[in-house]
């Protein structure tokens, strides 16, 4: 079984990067899924405290952080958190890691978000610390709203020709052949971490190029999981932004978006 030391330096590998962070910087927009959760839950957050989880290199601050009292926005990666203050020097941005948020105090906020699936880079163990720990820092009756990859989706193949992407311009096209290769190489080298278990699955994504698996959850599975910890789920959004039940099977949507509530 992967183990939360491989599945960490996997990511660090691939996350602490100048050229991830660069990357990143250019992702600006809000998905359909967050448009409806602001849509549905903007009235109820707005001037609230906010942990913001995963900021990357900020794609979410410009639109979170306006709405808030008050705001923090973390990531792991230092790279990241560096690009995102350069962008938004005003702004509270620290290095945290999601599984242990001890600089914070019990109830110091209203709303956490993790979203872009950031938690779906912890490994099983990680996960659940995450989740204890975001829990803690909650207010009661706070809300936590993130995303997370939909196991319901068919797997996703290295070896797919969607992958690899074709031009007539020669150099152009033998760079997309050397990162269609490198990335089956990188698959190659970190199968041992992927698993299929009962409640979840670690499985490898285009997302990260392949570099390391990736969580996925039912709806079902991730429900119970949140409700273990002491959420109560008022919201499930699939991939378009529209809701969606538990119970309902989705094979299209990449990632769910889930509300839940801090019971008091």
């Amino acid at each position: 079984m992967a183990t939360f030391g491989n599945i960490e330096s996997l990511n660090k590998s691939f996350y602490y990067s100048k050229e991830v962070a660069k990357w990143f910087a250019k992702k600006e927009y809000l998905l359909p899924e967050e448009q409806s959760f602001l849509r549905d839950f903007g009235g109820e957050i707005v001037g609230k405290s906010f942990l913001d989880i995963g900021i990357g290199a900020g794609r979410t601050i410009r639109h979170l952080q306006p709405l808030s009292g008050s705001y923090i926005g973390v990531d792991f990666s230092p790279d990241m958190v560096q690009e995102a203050c350069v962008r938004f020097p005003d702004v509270q941005l620290e290095v945290r890691d999601a599984t242990d948020l001890s600089a914070y105090g019990d109830g110091q906020f209203e709303l956490v978000i993790f979203s872009f699936n950031g938690i779906d880079s912890l490994s099983h163990e990680g996960r659940l610390r995450a989740l204890r720990e975001i829990y803690r820092v909650l207010k009661p009756g706070g809300l936590y709203a993130f995303s997370s990859h939909n196991r319901d989706r068919p797997r996703v193949s290295p070896y797919a020709l969607e992958n690899l992407s074709l031009t007539k311009h020669p150099v152009r096209m033998l760079k997309n052949l050397l990162h269609y290769w490198q990335c089956i190489r990188d698959w190659k080298r970190s199968l041992h971490c992927a698993v299929d278990e009962e409640e979840y699955a670690l499985r490898h994504d285009s997302g990260n190029f392949f570099k390391v698996p990736i969580y996925y959850i039912s709806k079902r599975n991730q429900v119970r999981q949140l409700e273990r910890v002491g959420f109560r789920v008022e919201t499930i959004y699939e991939g378009k932004g529209l809701q969606t039940k538990a119970s309902d099977t989705d094979p299209v949507s990449s990632w769910i978006f889930y509300v839940c509530r801090k019971t008091a």
